[in-house]
């Protein structure tokens, strides 16, 4: 009778042609749902479910309902389990996703009493049974075994259960009309669907196809969209199925235009080349996504709202909805750290974005250590795109006092960055530097007109912890005599990568090399020249403490050539969220290559602890150098990995 009421509803509602399918096509998601919460339910709902029960259980086998007339939502107190002998379940017979989905299924009960468990046989039974009819199992043999009741420490119900055969998919037909028809991601979803012919029948498979092809319509513009047929029949008797799924799409939307208030319109003037779509374009939420994307990049926007006015949509054509909000005038952000490069860290920032219509925006940053000290005043204009297209002008002043470098270099910066085409961020700069300095025994000073171009790109696969991906960065600079104090021209090449052997395994690689030339590449400025060590660098060193010597052994030098890598494999080791690493570090800071030069291993292990914020890293290494004693170094990080 159920199957029957069930079977009513269903074929008014135009959707599922067979009571079998109404009762199973939630049942892999309530499986999945559920599979982890406690027996213990929230006792409003656990008393409701208990009355209707309970009473059709008591008319079937007392006749009479009288039975649980005591129980009343409305007195029992919030939140209080009141049965004080609940059973629970232990299923035999099945493994894997079936024994997952009964346990799940019979867990979502209502608490049973011992006392009272002989009442509740045929619905532990029935629950059973439809857990396994999701998988296809449709001829299953169960058998319920109560506790001893003599027993007042047994509390566990056996559920047996023989799986009999499952039933195959006999016919599936599956298929896109209307525009749809002639778009390939509908073909890839088909292919990509587990439903075919001699195949077992899962509920959740055809659940999901069809969840598929809603969603990817949806988000395509085919609002229109529908099943016109959408059925499972079962043939139980011949241990088969046929399924058979017809979906028109319609016709697909179009992007309408985009609607705003009068504050909103000028929030976006500065952003309005971040729209790559417009008015009579294919409607996409990707593009819509990414429209969302953009205009948060900008930092001009405290929150960013774009939606698709459906009720407004006319011709095929849907406006959508955009609203923004900007962010305070003046935005200051306070920070502390510690590095082991350079010890305790506090950083202040002041950010003033969208000055004007055009998008100009100002920044200033202070960064304090104990070796550093820098404060810098960055000016944006846009040039075309906001975030990819763009001009600065740089002002900044550093003092550095480490090792044997004592430093003070004031720097005024043009730059111009591009990358609204192609892979690589590409960065033109004219920096003018003086800095005077302290090296070891030498002091100077130095005024230099530098031009600079920097090209890098990454790819990853996104997150604080990629699976894959690599960051590369190109610069050269240089500088002549004819404008400036040095001639000289120095490239830095640096990649980095990562790889995945297995889920939760990452194998890292690191490679830098820099180089300077021309006739004033040996006493250039000691902020163009190269020092190894540190938690960048070579692990087990101090930082930049390692480079030639001075004559007569009078203090670092500094190099004129650097190059280091790096290899680290890390692995997890049995605590949640954190994985052990192993790692080499080798390389060396140089004035010429040859065979006399000593190259730096920094061998060690680490600690890695993946918190949602970033990527903890503690590493012990040792220092390893010819001809002198092995130095053992503590290098503490966090971020990302690149």
């Amino acid at each position: 009778m159920l199957k029957g009421v069930l079977l009513t509803i269903n074929k008014r509602l135009g959707r599922l042609s067979s009571p079998d399918e109404s009762l199973l096509s939630s049942s892999l998601v309530l499986g999945k749902l559920i599979a982890a919460k406690s027996k213990v339910v929230n006792q409003s709902k656990q008393c409701l479910k208990a009355i209707s029960v309970s009473c059709c259980l008591s008319l079937a086998y007392l006749g009479a309902a009288g039975a649980i007339s005591g129980c009343s939502s409305s007195d029992l107190p919030e939140h209080e389990v009141l049965v004080k002998d609940p059973v629970d379940f232990k299923v035999e017979g099945v493994s894997g996703e079936l024994l997952a989905n009964v346990e799940a299924h019979l867990n979502s009960m209502a608490v049973i009493s011992k006392k009272r468990a002989f009442f509740y046989v045929r619905e532990i039974e029935e629950v059973s049974r439809k857990a396994l009819r999701a998988y296809g199992y449709y001829h299953p043999k169960i058998k319920v075994t109560l506790p001893n009741k003599d027993d007042d420490k047994a509390r566990t119900v056996l559920v047996n259960i023989d799986q009999g055969k499952p039933l195959f998919i006999r016919n599936c037909t599956v298929e896109i009309l209307g525009e749809g028809l002639e778009y390939q991601v509908f073909q890839d979803i088909l292919d990509s669907s587990k439903l075919h012919p001699y195949e077992k029948l899962n509920h959740g498979y055809y659940e999901q196809l069809k969840k598929d092809i809603h969603q990817t319509a949806l988000s395509l513009g085919f609002f229109d969209g529908k099943f016109t047929s959408s059925r499972i029949l079962v043939y139980q008797d011949q241990n088969a199925a046929d399924i058979e799924l017809l979906y028109d799409s319609g016709k697909r939307y179009k992007f309408g235009k985009l609607l705003m208030d009068e504050a909103t319109a000028k929030l976006f003037i500065p952003s309005e080349k971040l729209q790559k779509f417009h008015q009579g374009d294919d409607f996409s939420t990707l593009d819509i996504n990414n429209f969302t994307s953009y205009l948060n990049q900008t930092g001009y926007y405290n929150s960013v709202d774009v939606r698709p006015a459906l009720d407004q949509a006319q011709n095929y054509e849907v406006p959508l909805e955009l609203r923004l909000d900007r962010r305070p005038n003046n935005n200051v952000r306070l920070g502390v750290g510690f590095s082991t490069d350079e010890g305790p860290r506090v950083l202040m920032e002041w950010n003033k974005p969208l000055l004007n219509d055009r998008g100009d925006s100002f920044s200033s940053l202070t960064t304090l250590t104990k070796v550093t000290q820098e404060a810098q005043f960055i000016y944006k204009i846009p040039r075309n795109n906001p975030n990819l297209d763009y001009y600065t002008i740089n002002a900044s002043q550093m003092h550095v006092d480490l090792n044997d470098t004592l430093s003070d270099r004031s720097q005024l910066a043009l730059h111009y960055v591009a990358n609204e085409t192609g892979v690589w961020r590409r960065d033109y700069a004219l920096r003018l530097e003086y800095e005077d300095y302290s090296q070891g025994s030498e002091d100077g000073y130095a005024l230099n007109l530098i031009p600079a171009l920097k090209l890098s790109r990454r790819e990853s696969s996104g997150g604080f912890d990629p699976s894959r991906g690599y960051s590369l960065s190109l610069e050269v600079l240089g500088g002549s005599r004819a404008v400036t104090d040095h001639s000289f021209v120095q490239a830095n090449i640096s990649y980095k990568g990562v790889i995945s052997p297995s889920e939760n395994t990452r194998f890292l690689f690191k490679v830098n090399q820099g180089a300077t030339f021309g006739p004033d590449s040996t006493n250039v400025p000691p902020s163009l020249r190269y020092f190894a060590g540190g938690d960048n660098s070579i692990r087990g060193f101090g930082y930049r403490d390692r480079a030639p010597m001075q004559p007569y052994g009078t203090g670092l030098k500094g190099a004129r050539y650097l190059t280091t890598g790096t290899a680290e494999f890390q692995f997890p080791f049995g605590v949640s969220s954190s994985r052990l690493a192993l790692f080499l570090d080798a390389g060396l800071a140089t004035d010429e290559y040859d065979r006399e030069n000593e190259i730096l291993y920094g061998p060690g292990i680490g600690y890695r602890f993946l918190s949602p914020y970033g990527i903890v890293r503690v590493d012990i290494a040792a220092g390893i150098q010819e001809e002198h004693e092995n130095q053992y170094h503590l290098h503490f990080a966090f971020g990302p990995e690149f």
